[in-house]
């Protein structure tokens, strides 16, 4: 019988069966392995640091990495399936998805994705590892990959970082594709955080759109422009708000019909005009799935009322933090739930457009700073 707290070991051997090398880094190699019993084809990265750099800090980097994949789930980030550690010998295995793709500078559009697409599953990948507080610092052409969908899968988190929760970055260890300057943050303070992420990201795309012709036809150059400002005060604070600058006008355009636009438009109105302002500051919500379970038990709990009777619960599902706001019950049930109902129906990337829209909305509502931390 178990007993709680209980240690259990699974021994059980399985087997692979070795197909091909993959490739060399600078913590390890990877290799092709296929599994025996389920005929899935699996990369394996074996912990062997170059150069004799087999130190306390480079193994503990390796068993981050693998806290990092293990509590994270993106179809944009490699998948991690198992670890097999071996601490007295200081080395390990990552059993991981294997990518049949190409370099993110070797890709060529075909009749499926174009460079926009690319730039926005990036974005919005990064923008995900932003919301987890996680640092990839390994921004280069290799460590994203493009593969036989045309899909972006992010790769290698072997310098990655998961920030504390009060942590917005700091000194770190980073391997970065070669540029000819570094951010100012980075090259003066030897701070490296998601800002400095969204500087590698944007000189990245700049360089392999400049080097394959395509820069002056990009349709983000705009936003590219501004993720490469060397100051930090003059690039944009988040990925979130690149997120929020590829969606705007979005919603206005071809990709909804009327219906679709008249619904947002009635929910968004309501839900902005009863928010006079936040104090000290805006914090967005942009999990959709926590966004969408918040309106559907807020739509059962009023499903015998004509209006909503708490608007704080209904800002709650797209705000943190705290907020005055309108308490009069004026705001229809029916065009939430038909809110609600549209969000279902909309695929990952409309339903994305929708929420950034929203945001961007509820971006330009007053902070007003409160004195609560002053002694008198």
């Amino acid at each position: 019988m178990l007993v709680p707290g209980e240690l259990v070991k699974f021994d059980s051997m399985k087997n692979f069966r070795y197909l091909s090398p993959l490739g060399s880094g600078g913590t390890g190699d990877a290799h092709l392995f296929k599994d025996e019993t389920t005929d899935m084809l699996f990369a394996f990265k074996k912990y062997a640091p170059k150069n004799g750099n087999n130190s306390e800090d480079t193994y503990r980097r390796f068993v981050d990495e693998i806290k990092i994949l293990f509590n994270i789930s993106h179809n944009n980030i490699v998948r991690i399936f198992n670890y097999y550690l071996y601490p007295e010998a200081k080395t390990g295995y990552l059993q991981m998805e294997y990518v049949e793709g190409t370099a993110l500078n070797e890709f060529e559009p075909g009749f499926g994705k174009v460079w926009e697409d690319v730039f926005k599953d990036v974005i919005y990948t990064f923008e995900y590892l932003e919301e987890k507080k996680i640092l990839h610092r390994d921004i280069r052409p290799a460590n994203i990959l493009i593969d036989k969908n045309e899909d972006v899968k992010v790769i290698d988190f072997g310098f990655g970082k998961k920030l504390e929760f009060e942590e917005a970055g700091g000194e770190s260890v980073f391997l970065n594709w070669p540029v000819t300057q570094w951010p100012h943050e980075t090259q003066l303070e030897g701070i490296y955080n998601h800002q400095s992420e969204i500087y590698f990201i944007g000189k990245l795309f700049y360089n392999i759109l400049r080097d394959k012709g395509y820069a002056k036809q990009f349709k983000f150059n705009y936003i590219i422009d501004k993720m490469i400002k060397l100051e930090p005060h003059e690039r944009y604070t988040s990925f979130n708000d690149i997120s929020q600058a590829i969606s705007q006008g979005v919603i206005s355009e071809i990709d909804f019909s009327r219906i679709e636009k008249e619904t947002y438009k009635k929910f968004a109105d309501a839900l902005v005009d009863h928010i006079y302002y936040y104090n000290d500051k805006n914090e967005p919500i942009n999990d959709i799935d926590y966004i969408l379970n918040r309106l559907g038990s807020l739509i059962r709990s009023s499903s015998l009322e004509t209006f909503i009777q708490n608007n704080s619960q209904l800002i709650r599902c797209f705000v943190k933090g705290s907020f005055g706001f309108n308490e009069k019950c004026d705001i229809m049930v029916q065009h939430v739930k038909d809110f609600y109902q549209l969000l279902v129906r909309l695929d990952p990337y409309k339903q994305k457009i929708v929420l950034d829209n929203i945001q961007t909305r509820l971006s330009s509502i007053a902070i007003n700073i409160t004195d609560d931390d002053l002694p008198f």
